[in-house]
């Protein structure tokens, strides 16, 4: 209770004065008082309890759901009863009061439905709403938001799995300052949707509706129509509009040009292909992102001085192109630059060094050449540079201004020149510097070893260079240092000496690649023992290095990859018996010799062995019990011999080609779960098991994401039929028996493997017809039946479908077939360019093989392998087709190589051969074809190859062109013919008589490719890269792993003994 003040009444002047000092004192006193009141009101009020009203709701809203267990972090874990929700409850904001005024239980792992009846709705006084980033069962949007109408000002419910129409009561939020409806499954009818919801947010500042379209009933996502919604819904304060993946297309159109208080906006990863360059002048836009809209067209605009405010801008993966204009310069703001991978070239503006506030440059991926400009050096915010595959020249930037800021150098695949700066590296370098990659230059010197020492390096590339010299080692190494490099990749240099001991004080290293130098001298395994998070160690392609053949003890715990391929290893490299771990190892192109090691199979995922010189196996895997973890192994190109081992079950990829294994095929192959086989080039012989092809589907394990296999039993011994049991679900894509002894009819069965893509059935015995019934095969591009007992006539018989639609290699070269040439049987598109060629070459898929070149005498020539689509081919030659040449044949309009020789052909030679414009080799011979050379035939520039010999030719052999390259063996056994190539005068004046027969050049051999070998079937088109993407070298290794034929060996000439049926 407060007592009143009672002053008694002064007699006298001094008495007044005393009166007046005690009342100033006691209103002070009271004042101070009052205050004190007050303030202590307004603490309590900040350090109230939450209303038991409050807490009650929230824990109903909690046991509402469901959290998933990974969620240890969600937000939820710390609502417990009996404790302050204001204080306590992460998420949980409240006023003075004790009311909930906000509520984030974003990323919470909540999973369940959500209505209108939820305890969320009872907190009136809900201001901020955050929901995103959890799992609501697909549950419409509650129409309990309206509840919150008065009080709401920010909403997020982007990626909450909710769905279904957007309720009319959002735009009942009139308060509404942001909105989120971004990755929502919402049903959107048309941009009427958009306007409703937009109609009553005078207030907003930010919008965003990422993906807020993948709802949409009908194909109309035009970007002008609905941005033109956003434009015409008096948004007057809207700073931030988010579109981002949203099928946006077509152009954006100038509505938004009206919207100046506009400061961020998001287009990027639409089908966007206009942009105004108005826009980029809007008055207060400071964030515009229009990158990945692939289709999207333009240039930079000029930017006068004052234009404009971007402070960030970001173009990447767009059509932009043009030059950088030298305005640039003008946006003194700028802090992001990001245009990689469009269209941009020329050299950049020296007035880049005004931008004094950019932190991020990204020009990657474009045309950009000449030098960096000196004003770079003025950059002092630099954090992010990323110049990477363009055409710069000269040297290095220095990067002076930016040396304390600067993380990330990213200056790799392009023409740079001399050393690296000493702004790197010297006086401490670049102490904030994470990530240098300075990889596929022409840099040269020395790589200074104060770089290894930078306090912050983790990754460094300098791949493909050409430094030379030694690496110092420790004894000279400037500091005692403890590096955190994790990846340090040196590879394709002109480095030399040992391998440095310093190495071993990389203790963060994961990847270690040395690969492609001149290192010698012998590894001593013991560099490696302190690195225990090494996974990765390459060392190929040293052709002086080998590795110390002692058995030391040493364990590289996390070791996952060892390469040694293509150095001068004689011995096993003994210390990796101790691993404790499963790893990959290639020790492929070396020069080991005698029997495999038993302990090489106890944990090894991967094998390469292949290109040496081991005859068997230590313990025979007949009975050793292989390591579970084996999927791939590669013993190809040795000198095995005996029957082939057994193999695990999970097996996936094996190739055993170019040995001496002989015996039967095992029947249990067929219970491993192989993709890949490659058993050619060996003495296998007896049957084809009949399980081999019976499998519904591949086992996809962890090595790839393969899922149809190829198989090559190629010259072997094999006889029998091929087995008539390809499942209904066959996904093979490549089946490669050439020059076997295989007898019977085709497989009929073969017609379900709807994936095949190359077929090599050559060098055989099979008798059967034309297999038409293989023409709905639309992914088959080889086909290879020469030199079998095929007979009788071609004939489509169904001529309303499409027949080998992408067939482009075919090979029906010596057998029985009879009647006029087959050509309207294959009319590819590949061969006709029906399509336009830049499609045309798009679409093929990326197919290898081995072929071998056949010329007409009697001799094969044998090539390292190439890609199929880079073949068109026709032979039909030595068979009993008759008939004239169709003039049709000019329809091949991208066919390469075409040999109808020995046959029964007759009637002239049709022009319009000259319409194959792409032909290089073209082979007539031994035919009954009259009448003379088409002169047309000189405009085919490509053609290499010409024979027309023993034909009934007449007249004069035309001259220009390639047909002045020709010798006398293209033309001769033709008596009527005349002209220089075979130096018989054509002036009738003169007798022809006395040089019909003087020409004694040498015999032509026409050489023409075939798929005589499917090596490396199809490899291009079926390995992506998983797990194996680890490492980039690594995965080259692996898919040489799995090639049919490497093709690393010198040409080979061998002889073929042609067979007449």
């Amino acid at each position: 209770m407060a007592f009143p003040v009672v002053f008694p009444l002064p007699h006298n002047r001094c008495s007044w004065f005393c009166f007046f000092l005690v009342f100033l004192v006691s209103f002070f006193q009271l004042a101070y008082s009052v205050s004190l009141n007050n303030n202590s009101t307004i603490t309590n009020n900040k350090t109230s309890l939450c209303r038991s009203d409050q807490s009650l709701a929230l824990l109903q809203f909690k046991s509402s759901f469901t959290i998933e267990v990974f969620y240890g972090n969600s937000k939820l874990w710390s609502w417990e009863a009996n404790t302050d929700c204001c204080s306590s409850w992460d998420g949980v904001t409240c006023d003075d009061f004790g009311l909930v005024i906000g509520l984030d239980v974003s990323e919470s792992g909540l999973v369940g439905d959500i209505d209108s009846n939820n305890s969320l709705f009872n907190l009136h006084h809900l201001q901020t709403v955050n929901l995103a980033f959890n799992d609501f069962n697909s549950s419409s949007i509650p129409a309990g938001f309206v509840r919150l109408n008065r009080s709401l000002t920010h909403l997020n419910l982007s990626c909450s799995r909710l769905s279904g129409e957007v309720p009319l009561v959002i735009s009942q939020l009139t308060n509404l300052i942001s909105l989120d409806l971004s990755e929502l499954n919402l049903v959107v009818k048309s941009p009427n949707t958009l306007r409703t919801l937009t109609s009553n947010f005078s207030s907003l500042k930010e919008l965003h509706l990422d993906a807020f379209l993948d709802g949409l009933y009908n194909s109309t996502t035009s970007a002008y129509e609905w941005l033109s919604v956003i434009a015409s819904a008096e948004l007057h304060h809207l700073q931030v509009l988010t579109f981002r993946s949203s099928r946006l297309a077509g152009s954006v159109g100038t509505s938004l040009l009206n919207s100046s208080s506009l400061s961020h906006l998001d287009l990027s990863y639409n089908d966007i292909t206009h942009f105004p360059q108005q826009m980029f002048h809007l008055p207060n836009l400071k964030i515009l992102d229009l990158s990945w809209n692939s289709a999207l067209t333009g240039s930079l605009p000029e930017f006068p001085p004052g234009s404009s405010t971007l402070q960030q801008l970001f173009l990447g993966n767009t059509n932009f192109s043009g030059r950088i204009p030298h305005s640039i310069g003008n946006l003194k703001q700028l802090t992001n630059f990001e245009v990689g991978d469009c269209g941009f070239f020329g050299p950049l503006p020296h007035s880049f060094g005004n931008l004094e506030q950019l932190a991020f440059l990204g020009l990657s991926g474009n045309n950009f050449e000449g030098e960096i400009p000196c004003s770079f050096s003025k950059l002092s915010h630099l954090k992010e540079v990323d110049m990477s595959s363009n055409r710069f020249v000269g040297p290095l930037p220095s990067l002076n201004s930016s040396r304390k800021t600067i993380e990330l150098i990213r200056l790799s695949s392009n023409n740079f020149s001399g050393p690296i700066p000493s702004s790197y590296y010297a006086n401490n370098g670049l102490p904030s510097l994470i990530y240098l990659a300075l990889s596929n230059n022409q840099l040269n010197g020395s790589i200074p070893p104060s770089l290894f020492s930078l306090p912050c390096l983790q990754e460094m590339y300098l791949y493909q260079n050409k430094f030379i010299g030694i690496l110092e080692d420790e004894e000279e190494f400037p500091y005692s240092f403890s590096s955190p490099l994790v990846m340090l990749d040196l590879s394709y240099n002109l480095l030399e000496g040992n391998i440095p001991n310093f190495i071993s004080k990389l203790t963060s290293l994961r990847g270690l690649y040395l690969n492609s130098n001149n290192f010698h001298g012998v590894v001593d395994p013991r560099v490696f023992a302190s690195l225990k998070n090494l996974t990765t160690i390459d060392l190929s392609s040293n052709i002086m290095l080998s590795i110390d053949a002692s058995d030391i003890a040493i364990n590289i715990p996390n070791l996952s990859v060892f390469n040694f391929s293509s150095c001068n290893l004689s011995v096993f490299p003994r210390f990796l018996r101790h691993q404790t771990n499963s790893y990959n190892l290639d020790l492929s192109n070396n020069q080991l010799q005698g029997r495999m090691p038993a302990w090489l199979w106890n944990k090894v995922e991967t094998l390469d062995l292949s290109h040496n010189s081991l005859i068997g196996f230590e313990d025979h895997p007949i009975t050793h019990h292989f390591s579970s973890s084996l999927y791939s192994l590669d013993l190809s190109s040795n000198s095995f011999e005996g029957p082939l081992p057994i193999f695990p079950k999970d097996l996936t990829t094996i190739s055993l080609s170019k040995n001496n294994f002989t015996g039967a095929i095992p029947m249990t192959i067929c219970n491993t779960s192989w993709i890949f086989i490659d058993l050619s080039h060996n003495q296998i012989s007896g049957e084809i098991p009949s399980c081999l092809f019976n499998r519904a589907m591949v086992k996809v394990t962890k090595t790839t994401h393969l899922e149809r296999p190829l198989v090559d039993l190629s010259k072997n011994k094999l006889e029998g039929i091929i087995p008539d049991n390809f499942d209904t679900d066959c996904r093979l894509q490549g089946l490669n028996l050439n020059g076997n002894q295989l007898e019977g009819q085709l497989p009929r069965s073969l017609a379900n493997c709807l994936y095949l893509t190359v077929l090599d059935l050559g060098n055989n015995q099979i008798d059967d017809t034309f297999p038409f019934w293989l023409e709905h095969l639309e992914k088959l591009q080889v086909l290879m039946l020469q030199s079998n007992r095929f007979h009788g006539p071609i004939r489509r018989h169904n001529r309303a479908n499409s027949s080998f639609e992408s067939l482009h290699i075919i090979g029906l070269s010596t057998n029985n077939f009879t009647g006029h040439l087959p050509l309207e049987c294959f009319p590819s598109s590949y061969l006709t360019a029906e399509l336009h060629q830049d499609h045309f070459y798009s679409f093929r898929q990326d197919v290898t093989f081995t072929f071998l070149l056949v010329p007409n005498k009697g001799q094969a020539l044998e090539y390292a392998t190439v890609q199929i689509p880079e073949l068109n081919v026709i032979d039909l030659s030595s068979n009993r087709f008759d008939g004239e040449i169709p003039t049709s044949i000019g329809d091949f309009r991208l066919l390469m190589v075409l040999n109808l020789s020995h046959n029964s052909l007759v009637g002239k030679i049709p022009s319009s051969l000259a319409n194959l414009t792409q032909l290089q080799s073209l082979d007539l011979s031994n035919n009954d074809l009259v009448g003379e050379i088409p002169s047309e035939l000189t405009s085919l520039t490509f053609l290499t190859m010409f024979d027309a010999s023993q034909n009934d030719l007449i007249g004069t052999i035309p001259s220009g062109g390639q047909f002045d390259t020709f010798s006398s063996s293209s033309f001769e056994g033709n008596s009527r013919l005349c002209g220089s190539q075979l130096q018989i005068d054509c002036n009738p004046k003169k007798s022809g008589s006395d040089h019909a027969n003087q020409s004694n050049g040498t015999n032509f051999e026409w050489i023409f490719a075939v798929a005589g070998y499917a090596s490396g079937l199809i490899v291009g088109v079926v390995i992506e890269q998983d797990v194996l993407s680890r490492n980039r070298y690594y995965l080259e290794k692996f898919m040489n792993t799995i090639r049919f034929f490497q093709g690393k060996r010198p040409l080979r000439v061998r002889s073929l003994r042609r067979r007449r049926n």
